[in-house]
């Protein structure tokens, strides 16, 4: 594929595809009864959501919806690939794998497939491949539509992915009873697209944000079902404009980290919650304390005013809410590499020290 040098990259296309391709897997998953991939989530004791990478954070996303629709009775768990296959864990007949990868040939997410089907647990892939190592090996090959990724940075797979499993988890509860939250799930995520066009009609708003930022760190804190969108904000900084970014609970920035801030630091808080009000000003004003610029990306209802600039994205459900709100975070970490004349889609596979230390590992 002929590599882009300039604006508009692949990374930016794909991310403004996302509204078609949700309506798209929406009305193909309507369609789809699954009744043996949901019979064996059902006869399951534990379900545990893997991944490496934006992968992971897809299972860290996933596993926050799956909290708000299954409460106390959630079986589902988000666990990194490779510290699945820790003796610890004990996998058993009674459990099953989902696994989450793009290309569906991750090294650690084979190997963790490879050990649950020696272990006779169902195992299951969401990936664009369908013809691939991870396909092979599972007993359900699930895909969201979307086989080839031209961006390395892996927009709208997250996005997909993560859809899917909201769609799924939806007919599970069906399946377990709940007709009532299948219904909430059909009725809110018909509503995602046009959510998505809402928030994409704004990009110049992330566009002058990324022009006046001059921060050398930044920090990202998320809180409950925001917390995989900060781990994939933070790993999304770190590969198209390679900027020193970390991640965290809002409220552990508190306890140590916020002595390593700064005025050239940067502190984004990605918050949906209300509750979370006092301590996000909390936050806020420490910061102005310390010199560090204070983002927030918040909901149109909330009243914090104190940060240094606010996004306030449209009321969604709360189901929604790990979708919803990585879209600015996308789009920033975009026009962020675009400032800085970077090529946000190779991630830097196409410089050959980076190049060969991939080859090192894999």
């Amino acid at each position: 594929m002929e590599s882009r040098n300039s604006h508009p990259y692949y990374m930016y296309e794909e991310i403004m595809l996302q509204p078609e391709y949700l309506k798209k897997l929406f009305l193909s998953l309507k369609f789809q009864n699954h009744g043996s991939f949901l019979d064996t989530l059902k006869k399951s004791k534990r379900i545990f959501l893997i991944g490496c990478g934006t992968s992971y954070h897809v299972a860290l996303s996933s596993f926050s919806i799956s909290q708000i629709m299954f409460k106390e009775k959630n079986k589902f768990r988000s666990v990194p690939a490779f510290e699945l296959m820790s003796p610890n864990y004990s996998l058993n007949e009674e459990d099953v794998v989902i696994a989450f990868s793009h290309s569906g040939d991750t090294k650690a997410t084979f190997d963790c497939i490879f050990l649950a089907n020696k272990n006779n647990c169902k195992t299951v892939v969401v990936t664009g491949d369908t013809a691939s190592r991870c396909a092979d090996i599972s007993d359900f090959v699930l895909t969201y539509g979307y086989k080839d990724d031209k961006s390395l940075a892996h927009t709208i797979t997250y996005t997909l992915s993560t859809f899917l499993m909201l769609i799924l988890m939806g007919k599970l509860a069906r399946e377990m009873g709940d007709l009532a939250i299948n219904d909430i799930v059909n009725s809110v995520a018909i509503q995602l697209p046009s959510l998505f066009t809402n928030v994409l009609n704004r990009k110049n708003e992330m566009k002058e944000l990324a022009d006046d930022l001059k921060s050398d760190f930044f920090v990202v804190c998320g809180n409950e079902n925001t917390i995989g969108v900060a781990h994939e904000t933070t790993l999304k900084f770190g590969e198209v404009h390679y900027t020193p970014t970390t991640s965290m609970d809002v409220e552990q920035l508190f306890h140590g980290p916020l002595v390593m801030c700064n005025k050239d630091t940067a502190i984004i808080v990605i918050a949906s919650n209300p509750n979370m009000k006092e301590r996000v000003s909390d936050l806020f004003k420490a910061s102005k304390l310390i010199g560090s610029t204070s983002l927030l990306f918040t909901s149109e209802k909330n009243d914090i005013t104190n940060a240094d600039y606010v996004f306030n994205l449209p009321s969604c459900h709360e189901l929604l809410v790990p979708l919803l709100y990585v879209l600015p975070m996308q789009l920033l970490s975009y026009y962020l590499a675009v400032g800085k004349k970077l090529n946000p889609d190779h991630i830097r596979r196409d410089q050959l020290a980076y190049k060969k230390a991939r080859e090192a590992y894999e």
